[in-house]
């Protein structure tokens, strides 16, 4: 866990990656049109591994086993 001044951080959560990240899907909107733009993200704390059960062993995305295990973060974003 990372920390600015005395406030611990997870990884995901510290202002700098925040930041980095804001930077990236800012760039990736000014290529899209309107409606295609990402509105609202959220740095998911850990990653997406075959071991987890959030990737298949070719690695690709098992988008059900993301959304039930995120499904809080989803509705935070959607609800």
């Amino acid at each position: 866990m990372a920390t600015t001044g005395s406030t611990p951080f997870a990884p995901g959560e510290h202002p700098a990656v925040r930041a980095l990240v804001a930077e990236a899907v800012e760039a990736a909107n000014a290529t899209v049109s309107r409606p295609a733009r990402v509105r609202a993200f959220r740095v998911l704390p850990g990653e997406f591994t075959v071991e987890a059960g959030t990737l298949t062993p070719t690695l690709k995305l098992r988008r059900r086993a993301v959304a039930e295990r995120y499904a809080t973060e989803i509705e935070e974003l959607y609800g």
